[in-house]
């Protein structure tokens, strides 16, 4: 059953790389604002999935709060780069937290509802 969380897993980054190289190429974080926000949904479920089938369940859980802080990380050296797109910065950094923290928590809610079920 991990196996198929891996599989997933690879699927969502390959998935969220391509996505990464087509945006780039075209602009599309600035012709449509909602990509980011989708491309960090996107990256939480990817992470987590990588998280869900590499480790056992309370690591699983250690494992996200740590992402997460890597994600709190990124967002704070934005910050101090000057990496500012909008003026409303704040409010994008926080839906962008929010939206990878979200990503997390799905797949950590789906994997509690099929492989740990019953552990």
């Amino acid at each position: 059953m991990r196996f198929s969380w891996l599989l997933s897993a690879l699927i969502l980054a390959s998935t969220l790389a391509l996505l990464q190289h087509y945006a780039l190429a075209n602009l599309l974080y600035w012709y449509y604002p909602w990509f980011d926000t989708m491309m960090h949904f996107l990256g939480g479920l990817a992470l987590a999935s990588f998280g869900v089938a590499l480790l056992a369940k309370r690591r699983t859980l250690i494992f996200l709060g740590a992402m997460f802080g890597i994600a709190v990380g990124w967002e704070l050296f934005e910050l101090v780069i000057n990496a500012e797109r909008e003026a409303n910065f704040v409010f994008d950094t926080s839906l962008d937290l929010l939206m990878d923290a979200l990503g997390m928590a799905v797949t950590y809610f789906a994997a509690r509802l099929s492989i740990w079920r019953y552990a």
